[in-house]
C-alpha cells in the first residue's frame, strides 16, 4: 500500500494561482469551495495514476467531513483515505512557552494506527516540519508553484 501525506497550502493551493486569479478579478474560492492550481492538480494525478497511492490529508485544513466532502465535490484526484489528527508540542521561544502543532509526530501517529503492512509512503508539503525520521520520505515543494513534474517525480520514484 502506498499513501502520500498530503499538505495543500503551497501545494495545491499556489501563491502563483493565487495571483493569476488576483490578476483576472477573480476569488480564491468559488462555489465548491478552496480553488486548486490546475497544474498542481495534473501531477497530483500524475502521482496517483502511477502509484494508486491513497491521500492522508497532512495540513491546518483538517476537518475530516469537509475535505472529504471538498474531494468529491470537486472530483479531485485520488482518495482522500484519512486526515491526520492535530498533535501539540510544547516550544519555548526566550521567556515564552507556545504550544505548534507536530506534523511530525501525527503522521507517524497516523502510521502506527492506520497503515497496512506492507506500505510505502511519501509526504508532500511546502514546510519541513516533520522528524528527522521523515527526511527520505519528504519532498518539499515552493509555495509559489506547488506539484511541479519535478516534484511529482520523486514522489512517483519514492513510491515505485
Amino acid at each position: 500500500m502506498n499513501y502520500l501525506f498530503l499538505g495543500i497550502e503551497g501545494v495545491l493551493d499556489t501563491e502563483r494561482y493565487r495571483n493569476i486569479l488576483a490578476e483576472n478579478g477573480l476569488s480564491g474560492k468559488d462555489s465548491e469551495g478552496e480553488q486548486y492550481d490546475p497544474e498542481a492538480l495534473q501531477n497530483l494525478e500524475r502521482i496517483i495514476e502511477a502509484t494508486d497511492a491513497k491521500i492522508v490529508i497532512a495540513s491546518t485544513f483538517r476537518s475530516d467531513d469537509y475535505m472529504q466532502d471538498l474531494w468529491k465535490r470537486k472530483d479531485l484526484p485520488g482518495k482522500v483515505i484519512g486526515i491526520t489528527q492535530t498533535l501539540y508540542r510544547e516550544k519555548s521561544i526566550g521567556d515564552i512557552i507556545v504550544f505548534t502543532n507536530d506534523r511530525g509526530m501525527e503522521v507517524e501517529a497516523w502510521l502506527e494506527d492506520n497503515a497496512t503492512f506492507p506500505f510505502k509512503y511519501a509526504i508532500l508539503d511546502d514546510e519541513d516540519c516533520y522528524l528527522e525520521a521523515h527526511s527520505d520520505h519528504l519532498v518539499l515543494t515552493d509555495p509559489m508553484t506547488g506539484i511541479t513534474k519535478e516534484v511529482a517525480d520523486k514522489v512517483i520514484n519514492l513510491l515505485d
